[in-house]
């Protein structure tokens, strides 16, 4: 996995052996290509961010900050690696569970990624995340929530929010919403 575009562009990407999936080129490209200018100077939150290749990949396209926030402690430590190794600016990592932390957010943020494991037939993190109140504290006005998952669920919809896009790459989907103003 490396970084698309932007000050690292080209940088190869470590990934953890907890995550069994990163998300492709091909994938990140397609979402940035629909975000476009709103990146730059764009206050990021990465949700279950893995070795942290989106956020990395929104600041080195010119995000402002990212807080990457992620509950297992070698996906935190290559998030870290992965930080210094591209040299990117203002990458905050945070390790804890994302629900806990979202139940204590105050801050808001113009895009927020989410990744989460896919279902596992008794739980489906991507609706139960899509599903928690409060999108309007943590998402500004007219900014963006990107939602990975499995091409083969559906996901809710959003209070709120209203769906930009919606689009299958193989085994995922990526779900793209923003913010009413």
């Amino acid at each position: 996995m490396r970084i698309i575009a932007g000050s690292a562009k080209g940088h190869r990407l470590k990934v953890p052996r907890e995550v069994s999936r990163p998300t492709t080129d091909r994938v990140r490209e397609s979402v940035f290509g629909v975000l476009s200018e709103r990146v730059i100077g764009a206050q990021v939150l990465d949700l279950f961010a893995g070795s942290g290749g989106l956020g990395i990949e929104a600041l080195s396209r010119g995000a402002e900050s990212c807080v990457f926030v992620e509950q297992n402690r070698g996906a935190v430590k290559t998030i870290e690696e992965n930080l210094k190794k591209t040299k990117v600016s203002g990458g905050q990592v945070v390790q804890k569970d994302v629900v806990r932390y979202l139940e204590g957010e105050r801050n808001q943020y113009d895009l927020i990624f989410a990744d989460p494991p896919y279902s596992d037939g008794l739980r489906d993190l991507a609706a139960d995340i899509v599903a928690l109140t409060g999108w309007e504290k943590w998402l500004e006005p007219d900014g963006f929530l990107v939602i990975e998952r499995e091409a083969a669920g559906e996901v809710p919809p959003v209070t709120g929010l209203e769906l930009v896009q919606q689009r299958d790459y193989g085994r995922s989907r990526i779900v793209i919403y923003r913010r009413l103003s």
